[in-house]
């Protein structure tokens, strides 16, 4: 092969000059349409807002930055201009000097914005200004070309939110008799079809001004609490809206148009798509539901991993990571799990976005969620009907991505460059399923399946803010006041605090105490951890780099498995402490020889007689310890020699069996003749239990 080596330091040679002669980096930058809410204003009557989207209102801010993420030092100044505009237009930037800065487009058609920040670089961006059309019974509106998804929209809540507002069926009290709902000026903002009275783009709040809608609707209405009291069910001011007023009812609802853009130069063009919004982000949700005091879902969610998916970033744009860290691939799964319609992808959405989980088109399922259905595990199990609830749309992602004896047996042969079960096996934990269960009778174990929606349950338990009460976005189950315990009061009672106030029901880590589940659970994954071979970084093996260090593949790999298992559910054994006790333990008592039959906890120490009794070639030896702790097992022949030893380590509470082949320590067999074996037990350093009894070994 020796003629071979010019010819690849001639490519070496080649790939250096080529180096040399390319840039150390991608210098680029690129505009940034920010979406603006209520909450990022500061204020519940912050407006105008914006949704971030390249269609736009006229006579509307549009806030704009620009991303110098890598090329920071090639920044000289920044310098903001339209390059093109319609014709009449007079709109500039309102600083344009500055990264960031506003722009508000004030005639209708196409406008060409550029960031130049010197040295070469520079950005454009194309933003398209239009009117609201409206969605009224009559006129030109969406319904025209989508009537299939406007007949879905007219059933959700967005579509009738002003006319519920407006006939007193949103936060109805009874009053004296007499159930009443509150509505004020500042819900209307949200409810209806834009807003900004002084612009006239068709916009509700400004339809509502040009007839005096705006001051008229509440007169004869009582106002307590800062909020006028309607009669629920009561027809008067939206029938006066209908009849008297047709503008003001063409935009009285959250129509397309509040997501989508106005639509007045999409339907001038002949449905031209691109002069329509169409995103996954949140920015259009937020415009309301990012609202203080009372509306705060959006800010909940922007401090959710869901937002910020820390484990996440470039695996956005690959459609081998879809749908889960990419939320509108999430959306177009949860449409079609079995055959899902990438081809509308966002590559660069990180985040999961309001729309991943919510249809803003159908109410078909509860709280407008695209689905409420799991197709299973990639073990195959398909959990019966009703587990989960509405849980049953995280299970989607939130399940690992292997099935675990597929994976632990391919490893045997050939170590694969990722060793676990990705990150998140939360269903798989939940269900008590897909663990490397040794083949014992644990698959199934269950501590939290009867909880009426899963995960939904208790992370998403309600948080009260004034008289609004919305479901925890925000997810996490602690805060900066500790942990976010309500939903588990309910079965675990009121003087529950904080999850160290649930105890184990055993010491399954055998440190003498017994403990919160969760501190039981970390005990074991560390005596695990300490039995097993470990990395640079000091957690167990996963790469192929480090398989020289498994040295007994068949014992230790499955043990690897199943402490990421556990260890990645993060839960710390919350979701399921049945599941994560009994995988912990069949590994630990693998790694001592010593192997577990079942879950059920004994009442006391026992050591049975030996099955079959006389034996040849092997016997099983089955043994009871209620407690955790130090446990040998060990056989003697008659002259009182020790001949093996069955089982010598830290045990949890539990029922085993042992086999004996026969053989002595060296693997010699061992001759004809009876035997003893002895059950010793330490904890502590104080023996608890000891037995012994006779075995007969014939040939």
């Amino acid at each position: 092969m020796k003629h071979l080596r010019p010819l690849a330091y001639s490519a070496l040679i080649f790939a250096f000059l080529v180096s040399l002669a390319a840039p150390v980096s991608a210098q680029t930058i690129a505009i940034e349409r920010v979406a603006m809410s209520p909450g990022m204003l500061g204020t519940y009557t912050g407006f105008p807002v914006s949704t971030g989207l390249h269609v736009v209102p006229i006579g509307m801010k549009v806030y704009l930055d620009v991303d110098t993420v890598g090329s920071l030092g090639m920044v000289q100044s920044y310098a903001w201009t339209v390059t093109s505009a319609p014709t009449g237009s007079a709109a500039v930037f309102a600083d344009p000097a500055s990264a960031v800065t506003t722009f508000i487009p004030d005639v209708t058609g196409q406008y060409i914005i550029t960031m130049d920040v010197g040295g070469g670089l520079t950005d454009n961006d194309t933003l398209y200004a239009a009117t609201y059309v409206g969605m009224g019974a009559s006129g030109t509106n969406c319904g025209m070309c989508h009537s299939a998804m406007k007949a879905k929209w007219e059933t959700t809540k967005h579509a009738t939110m002003f006319k519920r507002g407006i006939t007193g069926e949103l936060e109805v009290e009874d009053y004296n008799g007499q159930l009443e709902g509150a509505y004020a000026g500042g819900c209307i903002k949200c409810h209806t079809t834009g807003w900004e009275p002084s612009v006239d783009n068709g916009n509700f709040g400004f339809e509502a001004k040009a007839v005096g809608f705006d001051t008229t609707w509440y007169q004869g209405l009582e106002l307590r609490n800062g909020d006028y009291w309607i009669p629920t069910g009561s027809l008067t001011i939206w029938n006066a809206v209908l009849n008297n007023f047709p503008k003001v009812a063409n935009v009285a609802m959250i129509s397309c148009e509040n997501c989508h853009g106005p639509g007045s130069e999409h339907i001038a063009n002949i449905g031209s798509k691109k002069m329509i919004g169409m995103s996954a982000s949140a920015g259009a949700c937020l415009t309301c539901h990012d609202a203080p005091k009372k509306h705060r879902l959006g800010s909940y969610w922007k401090a959710s991993s869901h937002a910020t998916m820390p484990l996440s970033g470039e695996e956005a744009s690959r459609s081998n990571c879809w749908p889960c860290h990419n939320g509108s691939a999430l959306g177009a799964f949860a449409e079609n799990p079995t055959a899902p319609d990438y081809s509308k992808v966002d590559p660069t959405l990180e985040s999961i976005s309001c729309v991943a989980c919510h249809d803003p088109h159908s109410d078909e399922n509860p709280n407008q969620l695209r689905t409420v259905s799991f197709p299973g595990l990639n073990n195959g199990f398909i959990p019966d009907a009703g587990i989960g609830g509405k849980g049953q749309l995280c299970m989607n992602c939130h399940r690992s991505r292997t099935n675990t004896a597929t994976v632990v047996a391919s490893q045997m042969n050939r170590f694969g460059s990722r060793f676990y079960p990705h990150y998140s096996p939360q269903a798989d934990m939940y269900l008590g399923q897909n663990g490397y269960e040794y083949g014992l009778p644990i698959s199934g174990l269950a501590t939290h399946t009867g909880l009426e929606n899963g995960c939904v349950t208790c992370h998403m338990s309600t948080r009260v803010n004034g008289s609004s009460v919305h479901s925890n976005h925000e997810m996490s189950m602690e805060d900066e006041n500790g942990d976010r315990i309500q939903a588990c009061q309910s079965c675990h009672g009121s003087f529950v605090t904080s999850f160290e106030d649930i105890k184990a029901m055993s010491d399954y880590d055998g440190n003498g105490v017994i403990e919160a589940a969760i501190t039981e659970i970390d005990g074991m994954l560390a005596q695990l951890k300490a039995t097993l071979p470990l990395d640079g970084t000091g957690e167990p093996v996963t790469s192929a780099a480090d398989s020289m260090l498994v040295t007994d593949r068949a014992t230790q790999l499955p043990a690897i498995y199943n402490y990421y298992f556990v260890k990645n559910d993060w839960s710390h054994g919350v979701h399921n402490t049945k599941y994560a006790v009994a995988l912990l333990q069949a590994s630990m008592s693998r790694l001592t020889g010593v192997e577990p039959m079942d879950q059920s906890i004994p009442e006391t120490f026992q050591l049975s007689q030996n099955y079959p009794n006389p034996f040849n070639p092997s016997t099983s030896i089955q043994f009871a310890v209620p407690r955790a702790a130090d446990v040998q097992l060990l056989v003697y022949n008659s002259a009182g020699k020790l001949v093996r030893k069955l089982a010598d380590g830290h045990l949890t509470s539990g029922n085993y069996t042992v086999t004996w082949d026969g053989r002595d320590e060296i693997g010699a067999a061992a001759s004809t003749g009876m035997y003893f074996y002895r059950l010793s037990v330490v904890s502590n350093g104080s023996s608890m239990y000891q037995a012994t009894r006779k075995m007969v070994l014939v040939k």
